[in-house]
């Protein structure tokens, strides 16, 4: 009898997570505390706002897409810092810019994302909401976001709008990491700039957008198609700067 025996339950390999993998997982972990209250906040108002207006007036609009500006602009300045601070802990550990780079922007699409889904989901319930209770529902803005409009309409638009936004915060405090504050300022209308252009397409009801015709205007809105068109230009433009500065940015060796 052979005196080696083998473990009943025998010990599965250990794998590891590349650097890309392991930086978007790092940025999603920090960033999803932030995120769980500012969604806790969100609810809060969303629920408890309708109920107080219906208690002293009448209940006609849209709570939550009023939120629709917070999910850009909060995220942005919270990537900004993130896009300030993480890269000399990122470097210090061993790992390269590039994976920093390719990390960062595989998380702040799945960000994105989640905050599209969560935002369409949220209007289309609280529109359920405002009928089961009798109340008119409607958003402030009119445009293609009329009170028909669909949960897919709706995710594209909110996914295209919070991608640029999220990787122009990127941008946004890679610039003034790399290079100051002075050309940090002076490069917000390239920089921050796409973010405030898609909001403007989003939200635009007077369809006075030029070309809007070659992508199927109807004249109430910014066609989805053209809206989607211009985010992709965004992104990619963006992404290939953020790549161009985030590799070649200096990071002074961690002391202590």
């Amino acid at each position: 009898m052979s005196a080696t025996t083998r473990p009943l339950f025998p010990a599965r390999p250990v794998t590891r997570q590349g650097p890309v993998l392991r930086t978007a997982v790092s940025v999603l972990a920090w960033f999803g505390q932030v995120a769980l209250w500012y969604w806790g906040i969100v609810l809060v108002v969303v629920v408890a706002l309708p109920l107080l207006v219906d208690a002293f007036g009448e209940v006609g609009t849209s709570t939550i897409w009023f939120a629709r500006q917070s999910g850009v602009w909060f995220p942005f300045s919270v990537l900004i810092g993130v896009a300030t601070t993480y890269p000399p802990v990122h470097v210090a550990s061993g790992m390269t810019r590039r994976s920093y780079v390719r990390g960062t922007l595989l998380a702040v699409v799945a960000i994105a994302a989640a905050f599209a889904l969560l935002m369409a989901g949220g209007l289309m319930a609280e529109r359920a909401w405002y009928g089961a209770m009798g109340w008119d529902w409607s958003p402030q803005d009119q445009g293609w976001f009329d009170p028909d409009v669909t949960f897919g309409s709706l995710l594209v638009a909110y996914l295209a709008t919070f991608v640029v936004a999220y990787v122009s915060g990127l941008l946004v405090g890679t610039v003034y990491a790399a290079a100051g504050g002075w050309w940090g300022t002076l490069t917000l209308p390239l920089t921050a700039g796409p973010s405030l252009l898609m909001t403007v397409l989003v939200g635009n009801s007077n369809d006075w957008v030029p070309f809007s015709e070659l992508f199927g205007s109807t004249g109430e809105g910014t066609p989805l198609a053209l809206v989607l068109t211009v985010a992709a230009v965004l992104t990619l433009t963006m992404a290939a700067a953020f790549w161009l500065l985030a590799t070649r940015r200096s990071i002074a060796p961690r002391r202590g």
